[in-house]
């Protein structure tokens, strides 16, 4: 093989360990995601704002499953392997662009699911449903609906989840839940932050597959001209 071959092997090689790290990034967040919306049972529409994190958490297991066959072809140099590895990653490229693309054109749509996703476990949130409103005020430090004032709307006390605590009937100090935003802003906002890390991130990471597809197909194309000189030399 010869000098260029060798540094396209180097690199592939390279290249495909930082995307065995990009493919559990991804696993993280779509499994982070994910124990945010599932801590929420017996709630019809999470199966609809399901989607896009399944999605990420099974593009992350395909980019680390294709990055580890293409360490294999770097490293035993076969023809083979490089070729189908060139292969699955222009396939990985072309699904990573379609999954962008998607989230990018239904965000507004995913974000007002989001919000009414909230708006729906309020307005089940009794204690026959287990309260699930304490769920979502104990992990984004928020209180009620809108704000604090919905417990007052119907009637109720402010909880002690709106101040952290676990046990929902402990007395909750007004100068704490009066300073915390409500939860439906909260959940909004962090589903934002979360589709914008996902589009710039998707985008960045689909030009990285397709220029990694062109080195992978030149070094392919590299060992099998090597191999053709090695059986007109014998």
């Amino acid at each position: 093989m010869n000098c260029l071959a060798g540094l396209l092997n180097i690199l592939l090689y390279i290249i495909n360990i930082v995307f065995l790290v990009v493919g559990i990034l991804l696993i993280v967040l779509g499994s982070i995601m994910l124990s945010h919306i599932n801590q929420f049972n017996g709630i019809e529409q999470l199966m609809d704002t399901n989607t896009i994190p399944i999605c990420i958490t099974v593009l992350g297991v395909l980019i680390f499953i294709v990055s580890f066959f293409g360490c294999c072809g770097t490293w035993r140099q076969s023809v083979c392997l490089t070729g189908t590895y060139a292969t699955m990653m222009f396939v990985l490229f072309v699904l990573q662009l379609v999954l962008t693309c998607w989230v990018a054109v239904n965000r507004q749509s995913f974000l007002q699911d989001m919000s009414d996703l909230v708006t729906t476990i309020w307005n089940e949130n009794t204690s026959g449903n287990g309260y699930p409103m304490g769920a979502l005020e104990l992990t984004f430090d928020c209180c009620g609906n809108v704000n604090y004032s919905d417990y007052f709307t119907r009637g109720q006390t402010v909880p002690g989840t709106c101040c952290g605590y676990t046990n929902r009937a402990q007395s909750c100090p007004a100068s704490i839940y009066e300073s915390r935003e409500g939860c439906n802003h909260k959940f909004y906002s962090f589903w934002t932050d979360n589709t914008d890390i996902i589009r710039w991130a998707g985008l960045g990471i689909c030009i990285y597959e397709f220029l990694v597809f062109l080195i992978a197909a030149g070094l392919a194309h590299s060992m099998r001209k090597s191999n053709s000189g090695r059986q007109v030399s014998a």
